[in-house]
């Protein structure tokens, strides 16, 4: 093996670097949005700087060509994750789907050196193609910062504007460097020190998701040294490859391959095993739940069923005409229709099909908040704003009932111990006409960016205990009623769930 020079060292701790916060990322990707983009990124900038690292060692044209396919891609991976870190990963799809299709352009062009294509081979890393990396890589790179300067000063949150400014730095950091690396394609003399501005931005995500809780929940020590140990063993895997392959290039790099994709596949199954475990339970205690409910609406019309049998099967036991007991007769036909409308209602339940008919939505309203006040917490007020004169709305009563039962239980569990929640019905402002607002506002700990943009996604929750449907039947029983939700949130300042609903034909 050659001597190891300083630089060299450097890629090799970037890439120990890379592969930890790959491996942490993957063990989190089960509830954390930010776990996907993270690991694919982490990845790919470890694939970049072994590549690197193995063209200044070796100086075989195919370490250069793998370098040319991987780093483009880091590009479109960075605005993926950054999108996803603020929130705007759905309303900016269109930019992500271009900065996608433009670095996975680059990155199959540089690719099919591989296949002997003669015109790729002069490509991958040419001044051509430093010149259209450097397209792509410079209004992301000014986009992404701006980004990240609207979130921080939006935020507001201590710790979301500590993590909005730190990831900022990492930016500032990575992205300078790698575009004077890219000027040494045009013969601009500068230094190729790409591999230690993305060390030192893997260094600030892992000090990010250590004591920042970046991945939504805390990360334990322990977890980012296994993360660490893995990553070291897996780089000096890499460097005994480099070692008794190194002649052969295509053998090696086969090699590299099969020990990433081992590395990845030993972390999943190291770590998945305890994720999935926890969504099965919660899934089945949301289940239970569901069944619990079932059972107690069920009781009631089944206790009677039983009880005017049991009277009923006595009286022939002692020879009594049953024309007599006609009331008795009366109360099973009554009953088994209690039975067949639970069924029926449990059904729309499941398929939140609206049996739509004209109703007072303040009376409604009435009914559901009655006995609310008794299940919140002491300290938490349940105040009520009902407008007047609103007109009637076109509902279904039992659908739209459960719903708002949904929306303000989760106001409740979202107070911190006391505060208020708020639950207000108005005409819809004169910009939209038609219909009545129905309003739940809670005073609580409100949603940070990325939790707002999937809290509509049946079964993501961020509760311990949380099934992840409450949120997402209410979009759809108002959907189902021709109306919509809109929500808005921020950490620290609570949140407001306002439903409009169309008036009555």
């Amino acid at each position: 093996m050659p001597q190891m020079t300083p630089h060299n060292w450097i890629s090799v701790i970037a890439c120990v670097g890379h592969l930890t916060l790959a491996v942490l990322a993957v063990w989190r990707d089960v509830r954390s949005p930010l776990a996907r983009p993270l690991a694919l990124l982490s990845i790919d900038m470890f694939l970049w700087n072994f590549a690197a690292l193995a063209h200044a060692m070796s100086g075989e044209r195919a370490w250069r060509w793998l370098e040319a396919s991987t780093s483009p891609l880091a590009t479109a991976l960075v605005l993926h994750f950054i999108l996803t870190f603020v929130g705007q990963r759905r309303a900016l799809r269109g930019v992500l789907y271009a900065a996608y299709a433009a670095s996975g352009s680059i990155a199959a062009c540089s690719a099919l050196a591989f296949c002997g294509v003669r015109w790729a081979q002069a490509f991958a890393g040419s001044a051509t193609w430093g010149a259209v990396h450097l397209a792509v890589l410079l209004p992301v790179s000014v986009g992404s910062a701006l980004l990240f300067v609207r979130h921080w000063h939006v935020a507001p949150s201590p710790a979301e504007r500590a993590r909005t400014l730190l990831l900022l730095v990492a930016l500032s950091v990575a992205s300078p460097l790698a575009v004077l690396e890219l000027c040494t394609d045009f013969g601009v003399p500068a230094l190729r020190w790409a591999n230690l501005g993305t060390l030192l931005s893997s260094c600030v995500m892992g000090l990010v998701a250590l004591r920042l809780h970046l991945l939504e929940r805390e990360l334990e020590r322990r977890a980012m040294v296994q993360g660490v140990a893995v990553a070291l063993a897996s780089v000096l895997a890499y460097l005994a490859l480099f070692e008794l392959l190194g002649a052969n290039t295509a053998l090696l790099a086969f090699g590299t391959v099969a020990v990433t994709v081992a590395l990845l596949a030993a972390a999943r199954l190291l770590f998945a095993p305890f994720a999935v475990h926890k969504e099965r339970l919660e899934h089945l205690a949301t289940l239970g739940r569901f069944s619990a409910q079932l059972a107690h609406d069920l009781k009631n019309p089944l206790a009677a069923l039983q009880g005017a049998t049991q009277f009923l099967q006595g009286e022939v036991e002692r020879g009594a005409p049953l024309q007599q007991q006609q009331e008795f007769l009366g109360l099973i036909l009554e009953q088994v229709g209690r039975v067949n409308a639970v069924v029926a209602t449990y059904q729309r339940l499941g398929r939140v099909e609206a049996l739509r008919a004209p109703h007072d939505l303040n009376a409604l309203v009435r009914d559901v908040l009655a006995l609310q006040p008794f299940a919140a917490a002491p300290g938490v007020r349940l105040e009520v704003e009902l407008g007047e004169a609103l007109p009637p709305v076109a509902l279904d009563r039992d659908l739209l009932s459960g719903a708002l039962e949904n929306v303000v239980r989760n106001a409740f569990e979202a107070l911190p111990g006391e505060g208020c929640v708020t639950v207000r019905t108005a005409p819809a402002t004169p910009e939209e006409p038609e219909g009545v607002v129905l309003t739940v506002r809670d005073t609580g700990v409100g949603m940070n960016a990325r939790v707002l943009e999937r809290v509509f996604d049946d079964f993501f929750t961020t509760k311990a205990q949380g099934s992840g449907l409450g949120l997402a039947f209410v979009r759809r029983v108002v959907e189902a009623h021709e109306g919509r939700v809109q929500l808005t949130s921020a950490e620290g300042q609570g949140t407001t769930l306002r439903l409009h609903l169309p008036r009555a034909a």
